[in-house]
């Protein structure tokens, strides 16, 4: 698939995804919700504030039964109440209004049953006008700074969910300011050190290579002119950031300096978590929920 409409159509296809909402009394929360549903991607559940989801609801002029609201007071109880249910008889969960550092609390309560293996990490699916191409971005939302077995952990992630996804053999470049190895930077030599374990087999599933900068990881004429080789250069399918602020800025900009668009979700857990920002818009919800159901199977 090349772009997100793609996404959504694919996802639009098959059959609904249970869906269950952790903080639902948000307009654009609703709207994406709504949407996803008239297209039958999803049949949700909204945990939260019943008197807001049902007022908002009436606002906007959106169908919701008695049957499909929760009522849920403080973060913790509906995070708790979200990853209850999801365990129980749902097949997707998406973050709305309720803070990020609660969900994942409340995910990580659950690790037995919901976490593939011991770290977590957060994924974006971009799509970028400048691009020819969807570019999944990681970790601009869990972890902090991770160290060279976490961050191995976020490239085996990113490539269980691009394989997915439907990506064969995914290309990753392990992103820094320059794509030569300098001991003044250390985010270079962990990138060298990642490419030889991947050469190992301590990371599977896809091509890991680096250092690279940002424009050799993904366009070849960069590539070209710096003279680098190799089956990622200038065609990265993956950008792995060093840390969570160059993920972040990363993510971000791909909305509101490219003029694209993105899915945001939890990568390593058993089932699709969507965590997007409290201030993206509905159609960023809208193609998380897209690929969250594609993921749901």
């Amino acid at each position: 698939m090349q772009n997100m409409d793609e996404i959504i159509q694919a996802a639009s296809q098959g059959e609904p995804a249970r869906l269950v909402v952790a903080g639902a009394g948000g307009r654009e929360v609703l709207k994406s919700v709504d949407q996803a549903q008239r297209q039958g991607m999803v049949k949700p559940l909204l945990i939260g504030d019943s008197q807001k989801i049902r007022r908002l609801a009436r606002e906007l002029k959106l169908t919701v039964s008695p049957g499909q609201i929760i009522a849920g007071k403080s973060d913790r109880e509906i995070s708790e109440n979200a990853v209850e249910r999801l365990l129980a008889d749902q097949d997707i969960l998406m973050k709305g209004l309720v803070e990020t550092s609660s969900l994942i609390k409340a995910v990580l309560a659950a690790k037995e049953k919901l976490l593939k293996r011991q770290l977590i990490s957060h994924i974006v699916l971009a799509e970028v006008p400048a691009v020819d191409r969807l570019l999944f971005i990681s970790d601009g939302g869990v972890n902090i700074k991770p160290g060279i077995e976490e961050r191995a952990a976020i490239i085996q992630n990113a490539i269980d969910a691009a394989l997915e996804l439907g990506w064969e053999t995914p290309r990753v470049a392990l992103m820094a300011a320059v794509e030569k190895v300098r001991t003044s930077m250390p985010a270079t030599e962990e990138a060298a050190i990642l490419s030889k374990m991947a050469d190992r087999g301590q990371i599977s599933g896809g091509v890991v290579e680096g250092p690279f900068a940002l424009d050799n990881a993904l366009f070849q004429d960069a590539a070209e002119i710096k003279g680098l080789a190799g089956e990622v250069a200038g065609q990265a399918d993956i950008l792995i950031t060093p840390e969570i602020v160059s993920g972040n800025l990363l993510g971000k900009s791909v909305v509101y300096l490219a003029g694209g668009c993105f899915a945001a979700f939890i990568g390593g857990t058993t089932r699709p978590i969507i965590v997007t920002s409290r201030a993206d818009k509905a159609e960023t919800r809208l193609a998380s929920l897209a690929v969250a159901a594609l993921m749901s199977g």
